[in-house]
């Protein structure tokens, strides 16, 4: 699966917490987490960053503005699981 490539102003950012503060954003009724950030002159390395994760069989999405390309990948997709919690047993 390609990357999604979509201009920086048609998402949603925000600010998450999971064991630290994260940044993600919002597109198209996904979450999304940041990857990596890359100068505009970065541009083939942050489509090789995107195309990496994407055949790990991650969906991954880069953001474009004017100065930056950021790699994003699916929070669902990303992220380690919670485990289930452990029954109490009472005697």
């Amino acid at each position: 699966m390609l990357p999604l490539i979509v201009v920086e102003n048609l998402v949603s950012p925000f600010k998450f917490w999971h064991e630290g503060i994260h940044v993600g954003m919002l597109y198209r009724n996904d979450f999304y987490m940041i990857l990596q950030k890359f100068d505009s002159v970065d541009r083939t390395q942050a489509h090789a960053k995107a195309t990496e994760e994407s055949n790990k069989g991650f969906k991954v999405c880069i953001t474009v503005s004017k100065t930056h390309y950021t790699v994003w990948v699916e929070m669902r997709s990303r992220m380690p699981s919670i485990p289930a919690p452990v029954p109490c047993l009472v005697s």
